[in-house]
This record gives structure tokens, sequence and C-alpha cells, in this order.
């Protein structure tokens, strides 16, 4: 009987042993995994650069609310807002405070970062 329960122990000892060699060799495999990186497909192509004259699209790229903000000429947001997809000429683009902003009608400016050159 104590023969047996001594056995039993070196048995459920080496099991254990083993188990956590299994799980180590896992994790070096977990770690040593490269994840895919994005294409040029998934990257909303932003570009500062908008001069008068260059036709703009409005991007969203927040899916649940598909507007934007419309800005005064000081850059404050008015009530007013675009919908996504919308097409315009830039009339001008300025810099107010930090925020670089195009303008698309008479009275109504876009910022930058919601508009890509098309």
């Amino acid at each position: 009987m104590l023969e047996s329960r001594k056995a039993l122990k070196v048995i459920s000892s080496l099991v254990i042993g083993l188990s956590l060699v299994g799980v180590g060799s896992g994790v070096v495999q977990a770690t040593s995994f490269t994840a895919p990186k994005l294409g040029a497909a998934e990257v909303v192509p932003t570009d500062p650069s908008i001069k008068k004259g260059d036709k703009i699209f409005v991007v969203v790229k927040d899916t649940k609310n598909q507007k934007v903000a419309v800005y005064n000429q000081d850059a404050k947001k008015t009530g007013a807002k675009v919908t996504m997809g919308s097409t315009y000429t830039a009339k001008a683009v300025k810099k107010v405070n930090s925020k670089k902003i195009v303008k698309i009608n008479k009275s109504q400016w876009l910022n930058t970062k919601d508009v890509v050159k098309i």
C-alpha cells in the first residue's frame, strides 16, 4: 500500500511537470506571433495640405454619428452639421487657434480632420 502511494506521487508529479512544460511552450508561441499589418485601404488618408479650389470629401470617424460639425470663420462650432459623403470645393483655407479649417460656402467652415482631398 505504501509503495503504491509513492508510485502514485511520482506519476502525478511527472504529469504535472510535463503539463507545465507544455504550457511554457504555448506561451513562447503566443509571444512570437506577429499580428498582420493594416493595408492601405483601411487607413483614412487625411490630407492636411488642402488648398483653395481642391475638391474635398467629408469623412466621419464615428460610425454612429454620421454628421460633422460646421464651424464659423473664428473656428467656433455652429449648430449646423454636414453629413458624411458630401462633396465640396474648398473656397479658402486658414488656421485659427491651432485649428486648420476649410471654407465650403459663404459662412460655413469644416475642420481639415473631417475632410479628405479627392
